[in-house]
């Protein structure tokens, strides 16, 4: 039957069989072989294929013994037998976590915030007190304060003190005690009669000339409770010469407990003037009657550095 395509050869030849081409070379070597030109080569058998399987078991083998070989190395082997890989010091992988730092030492009560400095807050400070001594006669700057710093004590006797709305009238009113020197003298100031309010138009009031921050101790003189009893006295501290406006801060001493004792108050910011000034909350009366009890003001002492 003719083909549709006339340029096709009508002779087909057959692919030779490649086991017969590889009998035929290893005669003719044998031939060159038997003459003396070349020799024997022996055959090499064909590298067998692995199977899916087989290869997938040889690289886990492979993944093993890789892991086995790193835990060694950062183990750093036997404890037995010596080993020159370099051993980790801290349990951290080299090159991606950095090593802890060693923190240097600080002490926390030198870097903190002092807890009394009370240059914004509104609120009672805790006060503390060291064992009484009387206050100074008159202000204390001398040549043992360190460069920079500034102690100042007024009040009645001392300078620096006011009796804001005093009034005599025995002893429901404002009384002075002493002989009118800063050491001895006080003075006793009614109380309101209501633990919560003040009578506006009457306090006492001590003013210093300072800046910077300044450390508050009141002195609270020995007295009967018309003399000194408060339970608890309020101070309200202003940084300005004078009251007036929002105080900065206030503090509250209890004078009944406290007599005849420094009370450290606390540390306050100065701009120029610091005033702190008694309230006259507090009630003079219980349930058989009127108690008399005053306030006391005597000498406060500020302790400041620029």
């Amino acid at each position: 039957m003719p083909s549709q395509f006339p340029d096709e050869p009508t002779e087909r030849h057959l692919a030779p069989d490649p086991a017969l081409m590889e009998a035929a070379r290893a005669r003719g070597r044998e031939r060159w072989a038997a003459a003396g030109d070349l020799p024997v080569q022996e055959e090499k058998p064909p590298s067998p294929k692995l199977k899916p399987r087989v290869a997938v078991i040889a690289l886990i083998a492979s993944v093993l013994l890789l892991a086995g070989i790193a835990a060694v190395t950062f183990s750093g082997g036997d404890d037995t037998g010596d080993t020159d890989t370099a051993q980790p010091t801290h349990s951290y992988i080299p090159g991606l976590i950095t090593p802890p730092e060693e923190l240097p030492e600080s002490s926390s009560a030198s870097n903190g915030m002092n807890p009394t400095l009370a240059s914004s807050a509104l609120g009672l400070i805790p006060p503390t007190t060291t064992p009484g001594t009387p206050p100074p006669g008159g202000n204390n700057d001398g040549d043992r304060a360190p460069a920079g710093a500034k102690s100042l004590t007024m009040g009645p006797g001392c300078g620096g003190y006011s009796s804001v709305g005093s009034y005599r009238d025995g002893r429901k009113g404002w009384v002075d005690h002493g002989d009118g020197k800063c050491g001895n003298a006080f003075v006793s100031i009614p109380m309101s009669g209501d633990s919560r309010r003040d009578d506006a138009s009457a306090y006492g009031q001590w003013t210093f000339s300072a800046s910077g921050s300044c450390d508050i101790s009141v002195f609270i003189p020995n007295g009967s409770l018309e003399e000194v009893g408060g339970n608890p006295t309020v101070y309200y501290v202003f940084d300005r010469d004078g009251v007036g406006g929002t105080p900065m801060a206030s503090f509250a001493i209890k004078q009944v407990d406290k007599r005849g004792q420094w009370v450290a108050a606390g540390k306050f910011k100065a701009s120029g003037n610091l005033t702190v000034q008694l309230l006259t909350r507090g009630q003079d009366w219980n349930n058989s009657g009127p108690t008399y009890a005053h306030h006391a003001a005597s000498a406060i002492k500020a302790d400041c550095t620029a």
